[in-house]
């Protein structure tokens, strides 16, 4: 465990910066494709969620107080069945990294820069990424600090230059409108973003008060902002437009226009949205980084995270293309995101309560 501590405020805004992350980039068309002109209400009870099962980690995290998620699985399952447990947590990890990596090169490489090889996104963001987990997370969050007021200016101030393109319009609801079913079909909203912040045990120790607000704070903030950057969405572009562009978000800064003066603003702000990305790949880096260290009692972490850059690089290559990645994202990754988000986590509650009533019954 690094040591170091970092404040509330920190975590708040690290948990902020990883539920958006690459969020404002997937979602949306998905969401709003099979949720229509309710795609906000999905993120909206995926925050619910997200917070109801983060209180489980926090509850796992209270009982064992001063460890990481590696070194609670091995305190409760064992050295070896938490050690498996624990290496399968590290694949989850390198795979998230994988993904936002891939979404990361996909974006700019379709909005920006057609003709730059996607590779050549890999080795740059994941070589940051690499030097920010050397350096260590309270580096990263010392940078979320910034990135949140900023983004959040940046990113909402825009839009009010569009609000003369809304139609209420957008939202009139059908007879047929059945809430359940639909959400029942966007389970993968839940899965991503808000189960992967099971991720941020392994700093949870690090926090010495009020980890509870912030973990809560940061996921229902970042949440809020999803929900309303779909709403928007929909109010400016409706809900076929949305839901048939591969980035709605892009769209909408494209077609701002401030005067004759400024144009192509759209890249400036996809820059300005990036770094949030940057900052949640380097904390799942950091996290996969810690957790191989803690399993196999590594010191230094360069070691660790610099063949990290082309084991990850790779692994983001698995899908063909962008439609391959949103077709798994859709029908799969809840499905996979649950044994980490819940079912682990609820083992572990299950455990701890079973070592703690066989001590007192001992006693």
């Amino acid at each position: 465990m690094e040591q170091t501590s970092i404040s509330p405020f920190q975590m708040f805004c690290l948990v902020a910066c990883f539920v958006v992350g690459t969020t404002f980039i997937m979602m949306p068309n998905a969401t709003i494709g099979d949720a229509k002109q309710f795609g906000w209400l999905v993120h909206l009870w995926g925050t619910l969620v997200g917070v109801l099962v983060g209180s489980v980690w926090i509850y796992i995290s209270g009982k064992h107080p001063g460890l990481s998620l590696v070194q609670i699985l091995n305190r409760i399952f064992g050295h070896y069945a938490g050690a498996v447990i624990s290496v399968c947590y590290i694949i989850f990890f390198i795979q998230m990294a994988a993904w936002v990596t891939r979404n990361v090169s996909d974006y700019m490489h379709v909005t920006m820069m057609p003709r730059t090889p996607p590779t050549v996104f890999h080795l740059m963001t994941l070589g940051v990424c690499a030097y920010a987990a050397v350096k260590g997370i309270r580096s990263i969050s010392l940078v979320s600090i910034f990135i949140v007021p900023y983004i959040t200016l940046s990113f909402w101030l825009p839009y009010s230059v569009m609000l003369n393109e809304w139609e209420w319009r957008n939202f009139r609801i059908p007879n047929d409108f059945q809430l359940w079913p639909i959400l029942s079909e966007t389970t993968y909203a839940i899965g991503f973003p808000f189960l992967e912040t099971v991720a941020c045990m392994m700093i949870f120790p690090l926090v010495r008060t009020k980890l509870k607000s912030a973990v809560f704070g940061g996921t229902a903030f970042g949440g809020i902002q999803i929900a309303l950057s779909v709403f928007f969405a929909i109010g400016i572009l409706g809900v076929y437009r949305s839901s048939h562009l591969l980035y709605p978000k892009y769209t909408i800064f494209r077609e701002m226009e401030f005067s004759s003066f400024f144009e192509h603003l759209e890249s400036i702000i996809s820059i300005n949205m990036l770094l949030v990305v940057f900052v949640k790949l380097s904390a799942i880096y950091y996290f996969a980084v810690t957790a191989i260290c803690q399993v196999f009692a590594i010191r230094n972490r360069a070691v660790v995270a610099i063949p990290l850059i082309g084991i990850i690089s790779a692994y983001s290559l698995l899908f063909s293309n962008i439609a391959e990645n949103a077709k798994w994202i859709h029908d799969y990754l809840f499905i996979y995101y649950v044994p980490f988000g819940i079912g682990f986590p609820v083992l572990m509650v299950v455990f701890t309560w079973l070592r703690k009533g066989r001590g007192e019954s001992t006693a």
